[in-house]
């Protein structure tokens, strides 16, 4: 006779060590990930980053010495002719995450900053003007933001508040060997239509001379001397008063501070006085310019 007999059958569960383990790897390499990615990006980006707006920097600055270069030839050939400058804005940072993109703002004011030379004791007297001025700005992230100035023939440089003058303007001063007092300047004026142009990519600018006169003052009362006001209306006028200065005062153009020339710096712009000049040859540059893309 058989006997039902009934077992009770225990099970104990056991914790999946391999499956703690490989969480435990997962979340170790995601925190390598994560530090790795931190230390490039705390690290590396800024270095890639400001070595990538140096060279932009360097670039835009070739690119409108270019620019005034070939108005300068424009100028000298006295024709009516156009050149085409390609100004780089900034830098798409890269095919990936555009992680060191920067960006550039062109623009063009064909309004503001005068120049004059006038007759300096009769203020309605004016022998010629111009006005207008380029100016390149940039947005860096990781370099010093620089600012790039094309007005009346100069290029100017700003970094963190300091000015140069990187290519001067048409100016010429001196005392010749007879004793006459000889100088040549040229007026440069932008004309067009006022706009900015800004982000990444390659901008166009389009300068067409139209008008280049030059203009000789001599004999009659210019024997005797004459004297003449060439006044710069400008932001820059420190740098402007600077260059003017060091360029009178240079020993082989044999003029006095004082006696030949005066120079005063109102904050706005600067007066630059030459005394009893006898021989004048200003020229008067006029050029069309517009932004393309």
């Amino acid at each position: 006779m058989k006997r039902n007999s009934k077992r009770t059958i225990r099970y104990r569960w056991r914790a999946d060590r391999s499956a703690a383990s490989g969480v435990v790897v997962t979340l170790l390499i995601l925190l390598v990930a994560v530090g790795a990615l931190s230390a490039f990006m705390a690290v590396y980006v800024p270095i890639w980053g400001k070595d990538t707006e140096a060279q932009q920097m360097k670039r835009i600055q070739s690119q409108l010495l270019g620019m005034k270069e070939s108005m300068d030839m424009q100028i000298l050939a006295g024709k009516n002719t156009t050149y085409t400058t390609r100004v780089t804005l900034g830098d798409d940072g890269g095919p990936v995450f555009h992680l060191t993109r920067t960006i550039g703002t062109l623009r063009l004011d064909a309004q503001t900053n005068m120049y004059a030379l006038r007759n300096a004791t009769d203020a309605n007297d004016t022998q010629g003007r111009g006005k207008g001025y380029i100016e390149y700005s940039s947005q860096n992230k990781y370099y010093v933001d620089q600012k790039y100035i094309y007005e009346n023939g100069a290029l100017i440089v700003e970094q963190s508040g300091r000015w140069v003058m990187k290519a001067g303007p048409h100016f010429d001063v001196r005392r010749e060997p007879d004793g006459n007092f000889t100088a040549g300047l040229t007026l440069v004026s932008l004309n067009g239509v006022s706009s900015s142009r800004d982000g990444v990519g390659d901008i166009r600018i389009k300068t067409t001379m139209n008008v280049y006169d030059v203009t000789r003052y001599s004999g009659g009362d210019w024997v005797m001397g004459r004297s003449v006001c060439l006044n710069v209306t400008t932001k820059h006028a420190s740098i402007w008063f600077d260059y003017i200065n060091t360029t009178l005062a240079r020993p082989e153009n044999n003029l006095v501070n004082g006696t030949d020339y005066t120079v005063a710096n109102w904050g706005g712009g600067i007066n630059a006085t030459l005394k009893n000049v006898n021989k004048l040859d200003l020229g008067i540059a006029i050029f069309d310019v517009r932004l393309e893309l």
